[in-house]
């Protein structure tokens, strides 16, 4: 737990407090690894606090800061279990999590129970929001719709549209901006971490992102080379072996490069894979336009099912045969 808060969340944390009414559900929207979830601790941590510093945060020494968070016993945390009905593939892929109904239900009966401390106060977190599978939804709604006196839900999202509309017009919004790249470039200085430029740049901005890719570096050289190789992709040579991280993730490779396809087709710059950008330039030369925008149209509905069972390897094989398409004249 960070001993304050990210530098690009000042302003919202005094929007937060500045708040003397709280509503029983908040959203805090912001970009994928900026480090909303050690904002929404940091918070929940301050607001449970008997004893919260003029700065509103948390004293550190009182029974609630002391038991917080493992053990304290008004603070709930809902987070993605693998699903039941997710079946792996045969070869090594990543099987997707979600939030389940059996975990509301869960947090329904707890919500029957009286409060621990004397101000009433609980607080339950969702995070991230948008795994909320369609029952697991459904059962949050109808606790959202009555919801129980002194609780406070806070539901984590970097991807609100897939939350339902039900859900987003019962809670009030906080955006959460991200850092910018010098921001971001300094507090990594800050924790002694060491990164490509060009990594912070393909995360974009996202310093926690970034952090975590180092883990991914032979996945993304082998999605990179596979996408250098344009119109002369085997597709029979695809290797599989990507999908270790998640037809998600690799969707998300291939969404970003097509973007830098797109911007230096019209710019002749790359903002995401800036190692790459003379590469890339030479490729947007090649491309048939609307077929790229075409391309790109598919992979954003793809995007939204990524989450699915589905045939992944099947999926992967068709999304590299339309790529090749995208260089082939109209």
């Amino acid at each position: 737990m960070m001993n304050s808060i990210y530098p690009w969340f000042k302003d919202a944390w005094i929007a937060i407090h500045e708040n003397e009414k709280l509503p029983h559900a908040l959203i805090l929207k912001g970009k994928e690894g900026i480090g909303k979830y050690d904002f929404a601790m940091k918070f929940t941590k301050s607001y449970l606090c008997q004893n919260p510093l003029a700065n509103h945060f948390p004293c550190e020494v009182c029974s609630s800061c002391q038991w917080f968070p493992e053990s304290h016993p008004d603070f709930r945390h809902i987070a993605p279990i693998e699903s039941e009905d997710d079946e792996s593939s045969k070869r090594k892929t990543i099987r997707k999590k979600s939030i389940v109904i059996d975990q509301i239900r869960d947090l329904s009966e707890y919500l029957e129970l009286s409060a621990h401390q004397v101000s009433g106060k609980r607080v339950v977190l969702i995070e991230p929001a948008d795994s909320l599978n369609q029952a697991a939804s459904n059962a949050l709604l109808k606790i959202l719709e009555e919801p129980p006196e002194n609780t406070l839900f806070i539901l984590l999202s970097s991807q609100i549209q897939k939350l339902i509309a039900t859900i987003r017009s019962r809670c009030q919004l906080l955006d959460l901006r991200g850092p910018s790249l010098d921001e971001a470039n300094l507090f990594l200085i800050d924790q002694n971490i060491v990164l490509e430029e060009s990594l912070l740049s393909f995360t974009g901005g996202s310093p926690f992102n970034a952090i975590k890719e180092l883990e991914n570096k032979s996945e993304r050289e082998v999605v990179t080379q596979l996408l250098s190789q344009g119109h002369n992709i085997d597709i029979t040579k695809v290797s599989y072996a990507i999908l270790t991280q998640g037809l998600d993730w690799t969707l998300n490779m291939i969404q970003k490069w097509a973007f830098d396809l797109l911007l230096s087709f019209h710019t002749q710059q790359s903002y995401y894979f800036t190692n790459e950008e003379k590469l890339i330039h030479s490729q947007a030369k090649q491309i048939n336009l609307n077929a790229l925008l075409l391309f790109t149209n598919e992979l954003n509905e793809l995007k939204k099912i990524a989450s699915h069972p589905v045939n992944q390897e099947l999926q992967l094989q068709n999304i590299f045969i339309k790529y090749k398409q995208i260089f082939e004249p109209s």
